[in-house]
């Protein structure tokens, strides 16, 4: 059903009034859809190559503004991939290199074609703010040919030589799409609180998030249901804040058995839902960079 909503994003401007309210009625007819148990063949799932962003989005999930210099331990990213392909047979619905920026990492060549000898057949893409791609070096747009990597463009109102991108890929018979299917420069953020008292009932929480059953991060052996919980602790580290992070917030691909108890246990509320307070989410706030204030999370 998101092609509805993309649809109705093309004709009511995104930080509209109308079209929050528009938004939340969306996300509570679909839950159940939503929420359904996946197979292996309906997941998608990120893994990020780096931490830290050269962008540093007001509001960011993955709490980029606030993060120094992190690559993802490419290592650790390869034996994580080898296992998942194991549990899934390397049948997925996509696997999405993201971060951060992940082009600030320069091993990331060599995690796209780790990832598509993992998963041969699947959608392999990069999620990028587009900055670094005009300069890209060879390496990165050969990997990206080789192993028909798609990249995603998150458009940005930042000063970008779109066309000069899209001659390169095209060089290099890459393919470029956007993020929410529009290459209009109108990114717009949105203001999802965090409730520091974990008071919030997680089963509404839970219906009511956008990522849930959806955005699956792999981090160190384990599976998250969202970037929140994967990157909660930069967050508790730069605000001296105390947000728990549970052996029940996550589960462990190396001591699953089956990818069938992994989706089983994706498909629930998580713990750490008591901090997420979904019914005051704002979404279509103009964009901005960070300012690295808490108030953009709480």
């Amino acid at each position: 059903m998101d092609w509805l909503l993309r649809f109705f994003r093309k004709i009511i401007p995104y930080n509209s009034g109308m079209f929050r309210c528009l938004y939340r009625v969306y996300i509570n007819w679909t839950s159940k859809s939503r929420l359904k148990e996946k197979t292996a063949a309906d997941m998608d799932i990120q893994i990020h190559a780096a931490e830290h962003c050269n962008l540093g989005c007001k509001c960011c999930n993955a709490f980029s503004p606030i993060i120094e210099k992190c690559h993802a331990n490419i290592e650790i990213i390869k034996k994580d991939l080898t296992r998942l392909a194991k549990l899934t047979g390397g049948k997925l619905k996509s696997l999405t290199v993201s971060g951060g920026e992940p082009l600030l990492n320069p091993q990331l060549p060599e995690i796209l074609e780790y990832a598509r000898k993992c998963f041969p057949e699947i959608r392999l893409q990069i999620i990028t703010n587009g900055a670094l791609l005009e300069n890209a070096p060879n390496n990165f747009w050969q990997a990206c040919k080789n192993n028909n990597i798609i990249i995603s463009l998150t458009y940005y109102p930042i000063d970008l030589n779109i066309e000069k991108i899209k001659e390169i890929a095209a060089a290099n018979s890459v393919v470029i799409t956007y993020q929410d299917d529009t290459d209009i420069r109108e990114k717009t953020m949105y203001f999802s609180p965090l409730d520091p008292s974990g008071k919030q009932n997680i089963k509404k929480s839970y219906r009511l998030c956008y990522m849930a059953n959806y955005c699956f991060v792999l981090e160190n052996g384990r599976l998250y249901t969202c970037p929140t919980i994967a990157h909660i602790e930069h967050f508790n580290i730069f605000f001296k804040q105390n947000f728990v992070v549970s052996e029940r917030d996550y589960i462990d691909i190396y001591k699953a058995g089956n990818i069938d108890e992994i989706t089983g246990f994706m498909r629930k509320p998580m713990p750490f839902c008591r901090y997420c307070d979904k019914k005051n989410r704002v979404s279509g706030l103009g964009w901005e960079v960070s300012k690295r204030d808490m108030s953009e999370w709480i």
